[in-house]
């Protein structure tokens, strides 16, 4: 085999760039303290390394959501804190409204002291991130939520949408609450039901809120707390028609004025109490009187409370004079041909000793001789009412639908604003008013104590998620570091070597290029 002088000096060449080409390459490895220079220095393992990085860039944008979603959640808290203060004045100038001691002018100025309250309530729920975007408005976020009509209400513009942030592969977490679950969905009386005074009210009755004291027997009906005058009323009906005349005598029943029954002796009347409130209830509609018919009581109430009295009626027609005909009324009275006709009974504030229950279709659930204060309790629920109510006074206990609380403060405002409370009636019905205010702020407290447990729980989530992908992206680290991170001792060595080698190849190839054939001739 032929070697030539050429040959000799690129085989020397070569392996100096060979020995300077790993020599270069460990002295990058060791300035960059990675193993892997380039994807050709480790196929599979590059690989590896570009699925790690983009898991841990995936779980650093989490925390970052996370972070974001912190802030948000730390913000309402802090809204709702400045709500709950609020409402805490509120409820006291509300307490404050009712004493006795207040005039028209004190009670003007504590509603003017609530609206200016309200104004602040509406601030917070119009509360913006750092982002600009609202807080309570759902997923409306550019979108005020909270705006004051003509009317000086407040209507709520954003929708139910909650939205979540993404803190890991598999999880969300809500970064704030709608304005509905906060300040608009708050369930209304004591949360199953509430109670309302007639507007109409003459009495000085002032309604408690209620509880429920027997889950199971609640219904959900619409019940409605009467006061009516108690009747001596039987269902007898007596004709006397004495010889020797056979007369056709006449029973009439008035209520107010009109004529709500009658019957003659020929024909077949009323055997009941039942069917004589029936006859009366025909004429409801004009007489503005229903009769009840309860533990063998007739009992009969207007349907307006404001009407003061009921006047009933009974005549006797038909008769002989000198003859002594009679009739026995249904009420008692001895109705005379010859004398007293008619038996007139006025029914007022005197006649009513007893409550009475009826439901939504007029059906009497109970009743019960009023004391003032006294629990009255039916369907499984319990009430009372104070103070002294008068003829045909009307409470209502419905089943609770959502409220919002700023209804409920511009409601107590008005109130307070309403006027002299000078009489009974008008002292009781500020009294319910504010009284229903104050159930009503006393929910909102418990739907904003609710929402802070929510943000709180929120909070608590994302501390330990984000402790979780902390510990996941370590886990990726480590994963990572051992693919490509350098072994520095075995480097060093290595180069150590490699150094060794470059110094050999260089020197043999100096003494190569020194050597010639033409040198042996």
């Amino acid at each position: 085999m032929r070697i030539s002088t050429g040959q000799i000096n690129q085989q020397g060449i070569d392996s100096i760039l060979e020995s300077q080409t790993k020599f270069a390459k460990t002295q990058l490895q060791l300035s960059s303290g990675k193993r892997l220079t380039s994807p050709a220095d480790d196929p599979s393992g590059a690989s590896q390394l570009l699925v790690l990085d983009q898991t841990l860039s995936k779980t650093e944008q989490f925390q970052r959501n996370a972070d974001t979603a912190k802030t948000r959640l730390n913000l309402e808290e802090t809204t709702l804190v400045g709500v709950q203060t609020v409402l805490d004045r509120v409820r006291e100038l509300a307490i404050q409204g009712t004493n006795a001691s207040q005039n028209d002018q004190t009670r003007d100025s504590i509603a003017l002291e609530i609206r200016q309250l309200l104004d602040e309530l509406v601030d917070l729920a119009n509360t913006r991130d750092s982002t600009n975007r609202f807080l309570f408005a759902g997923y409306q976020e550019q979108t005020q939520p909270f705006s004051v009509n003509s009317n000086g209400d407040v209507v709520y513009n954003g929708d139910d949408g909650v939205r979540a942030i993404q803190i890991s592969d598999n999880r969300q977490i809500p970064s704030s609450d709608s304005g509905t679950d906060v300040f608009m969905a708050i369930p209304g009386g004591n949360g199953t039901f509430s109670v309302f005074d007639n507007t109409a009210n003459r009495g000085s009755g002032v309604i408690d809120p209620g509880s429920v004291v027997n889950p199971s027997a609640y219904d959900g009906d619409t019940y409605s707390i009467v006061f009516p005058a108690t009747t001596a009323a039987t269902g007898t009906l007596t004709f006397g028609d004495q010889a020797p005349t056979d007369d056709t005598l006449q029973y009439s029943l008035s209520i107010n004025g009109t004529t709500v029954y009658s019957v003659d002796e020929t024909g077949t009347p009323a055997a009941t109490l039942d069917e004589l409130a029936a006859q009366i209830n025909d004429d409801v509609g004009t007489t503005g009187v229903r009769a009840y018919v309860a533990g063998g009581t007739l009992y009969l109430a207007n349907t307006n409370p404001g009407a003061s009295t009921i006047t009933v009626a009974e005549q006797i027609t038909g008769g002989t004079a000198g003859e002594g005909d009679t009739i026995t009324g249904y009420f008692g009275g001895v109705l005379a041909f010859d004398g007293t006709a008619t038996n007139t009974l006025t029914f007022d504030d005197d006649s009513i000793d007893s409550y009475m229950v009826v439901d939504s279709q007029n059906n009497v659930e109970t009743t019960g001789l009023y004391t003032d204060g006294a629990r009255i309790e039916f369907a499984g629920i319990e009430t009372n009412i104070a103070g002294d109510p008068a003829l045909s006074d009307r409470y209502t206990v419905t089943p609770a639908g959502n409220s919002d609380i700023f209804s409920t403060i511009k409601d107590l405002a008005d109130a307070l604003e309403s006027g002299a409370a000078v009489n009974p009636a008008d002292r009781a019905q500020l009294s319910n008013a504010v009284n229903r205010a104050i159930t009503g702020i006393d929910r909102a407290q418990d739907n904003m104590d609710n929402v802070r447990s929510r943000v709180g729980a929120r909070l608590s989530a994302l501390d330990s998620q984000q402790s979780l992908n902390d510990d996941f992206s370590l886990v990726v680290k480590e994963t990572k570091s051992r693919i490509e991170d350098l072994d520095f001792v075995e480097a060093i060595g290595r180069l150590n070597l490699q150094q060794i080698s470059l110094q050999a190849a260089q020197q043999a190839y100096l003494r190569l290029q020194g050597l010639s054939l033409f040198d042996l001739l």
